[in-house]
């Protein structure tokens, strides 16, 4: 790699943290409105797409030990957004479910944040915006298949 490609590289990574710093800052707004944590709205996600996820998976999935997600899921059934449901092939095990009032509130977040989040995009043309797009998912599928390929090599 050449030392120019190099400087490149290091200062989109640095815009990439600016980004996403500038994202969270709006979003924390709309977690404050649910009464949760960042962490707690990643895990209220996690389990959406993950169906039935048991505390030791979790626990996995935020690279965390078994007591921390079991502090951050306490919170969330406290507050009504999780459950825990007796696993139907192993009754040791208990599965987390969102309750009704969490998926209203994920699904409201989700459509408020794109609202909030558009003028972020605002300084991009069409053109520009979708190639923004493009390079984002080449740059996403070609990070996750390296990451395979490494777990493969290990």
């Amino acid at each position: 790699m050449t030392f120019e490609r190099k400087k490149i590289i290091e200062e989109i990574i640095s815009k990439i943290y600016s980004l996403r710093q500038r994202i969270m800052s709006e979003l924390q707004l709309l977690f404050k409105e649910m009464g949760i944590t960042h962490t707690q709205m990643m895990v209220l996600r996690i389990i959406q797409d993950n169906e039935n996820m048991n505390l030791k998976d979790l626990a996995g999935v935020l690279g965390t030990t078994s007591s921390a997600t079991t502090q951050i899921v306490n919170g969330l059934v406290k507050k009504g957004y999780l459950t825990r449901k007796r696993n139907t092939s192993d009754r040791r095990i208990l599965n987390l479910a969102l309750t009704e009032n969490a998926k209203l509130g994920l699904s409201s977040v989700r459509d408020k944040s794109f609202s909030q989040l558009y003028f972020i995009f605002d300084v991009l043309n069409d053109e520009e915006l979708e190639n923004y797009c493009k390079l984002s998912e080449k740059i996403i599928g070609s990070s996750i298949e390296g990451i395979i390929s490494r777990k493969d090599k290990d």
